[in-house]
């Protein structure tokens, strides 16, 4: 009986994943917004200043999962809202949970379609990682937590997107610059230091810096730690928020 109800469970997450990935992700804007735009941005950035590209290679890859990983998952919901979708799903035998850990994992599996390629290409500039396993597991995990991230943006009980997309447009710029994204911690300020430690963008870039070319501003263990931490307050946020604004979401009509 209990290997029946997880197997229900697993296939319901996936109808539900497929689903996202048919009807939100396989768009050009889509593409535009989450991969095309993180990518000029990092280019002004690192090729527009006269530095070398291989240098940014981590920034790239964290840029690259923190807009495609949070690109959709943000307007799926009020989408659904609007469309009445939402309701048919939540009139089936499948849970408020399920239906978000399956809109993570469509972002999870787009998130990562983008980011694989930057990282073999690394590989064809002759930058290896000095720890593929590592870089493996923090890549995963990160796209877990920003793919988490967007779906606690849609936890506001609206059911127009543009409300969602300008809310997830406030924080997720300013959170691009006070990081260390863009610019190594140690080249910043030290007064800007204690912001950009507020960042998640920050712990999963520095450590692939360290990864790609040994220089790292947090110890290891620091960084690892905090993309941990950051992931589990990201969906466990997510899922909490929904569930309280469930009943003031399904009264937009």
């Amino acid at each position: 009986m209990g290997t029946e109800s997880s197997n229900q469970l697993w296939r319901s997450m996936w109808a539900i994943c497929w689903k996202d990935i048919k009807l939100y992700y396989a768009k050009g804007p889509i593409v535009v917004t989450g991969v095309l735009f993180p990518l000029f941005l990092w280019g002004a950035f690192y090729i527009g200043r006269g530095l070398d590209p291989k240098d940014g290679l981590a920034s790239l890859v964290t840029l690259t999962i923190f807009f495609t990983s949070s690109s959709v998952t943000p307007i799926i919901a009020p989408w659904e809202t609007r469309q009445r979708t939402l309701e048919m799903l939540l009139s089936r035998p499948v849970k408020v949970t399920t239906i978000l850990i399956g809109d993570i994992l469509a972002s999870t599996i787009f998130g990562l379609v983008f980011t694989l390629p930057i990282v073999f290409y690394s590989i064809v500039l002759g930058v290896v990682l000095s720890n593929v396993l590592m870089a493996t597991v923090i890549i995963m995990v990160t796209v877990i937590g920003f793919s988490a991230l967007g779906v606690l943006f849609s936890a506001l009980p609206t059911d127009t997107p543009a409300d969602v997309v300008l809310l997830s447009s406030v924080v997720k710029l300013p959170l691009i610059f006070v990081s260390g994204v863009l610019v190594p911690l140690a080249q910043l300020p030290t007064w800007t230091l204690a912001i950009a430690a507020a960042s998640p963008l920050t712990y999963p870039t520095d450590l692939l810096r360290q990864l790609y070319t040994g220089n790292a501003f947090f110890p290891e263990w620091v960084d690892i730690m905090m993309v941990i931490i950051f992931t589990i307050m990201f969906t466990v946020g997510a899922l909490k928020l929904h569930e309280k604004t469930l009943s003031t979401r399904l009264q937009k009509r």
